[in-house]
């Protein structure tokens, strides 16, 4: 008997190895998709958390009213309905906007709100109560909301995908 030298592979076997990624990779691939969406969500739900929780803490600390609103862009004006994709927060002194945060949503994402700004007194009580719901506009996650009380209490509530409808 003679030694057989392998030559490589065959094309039968080289059509069955691609065949099994094509087929591993259409079962994965909404997976990514639903990891990633909901990925987004996650990371703007807890930025719009840490930016309410900054207007409260700098409006108690620098005894001024502090302010998240919704807005158009980074350096936009409070909008006055309407889901947006971008927040600001900031502090009111002396009738000027001391900017202390603002952050632009990832793509396919949404910000929508029962009122479009958020006010903090310096006594830590909100001068305005709302519920701030982060929405995936494709659908794959789902909706996560803050809701903020009238003692200036943040918690988180169970989105609803009737709060993201314009």
């Amino acid at each position: 008997m003679g030694v057989r030298k392998n030559r490589g592979l065959t094309l039968l076997e080289l059509c069955v190895v691609l065949a099994l990624v094509a087929l591993l990779a259409s079962v994965a691939a909404p997976t990514f998709l639903s990891a990633s969406r909901n990925a987004a969500v996650r990371s703007a739900f807890f930025e719009l958390a840490a930016g309410l929780q900054l207007a409260r803490a700098s409006a108690i600390v620098q005894a001024q009213r502090g302010t998240l609103c919704l807005s158009a862009s980074l350096e936009g004006a409070c909008l006055s309905d309407g889901g947006t994709n971008a927040w600001t927060a900031f502090l009111v002194v002396d009738g000027k906007s001391l900017p202390l945060a603002s952050r632009t949503l990832p793509a396919g994402v949404v910000l929508r709100a029962t009122r479009n700004r958020i006010d903090f007194w310096p006594d830590s009580r909100a001068a305005s109560t709302g519920t701030l719901t982060i929405c995936d506009t494709q659908g794959v996650a789902r909706p996560r909301s803050l809701v903020v009380s009238q003692l200036g209490r943040i918690r988180v509530a169970e989105g609803t995908a009737s709060g993201c409808r314009a």
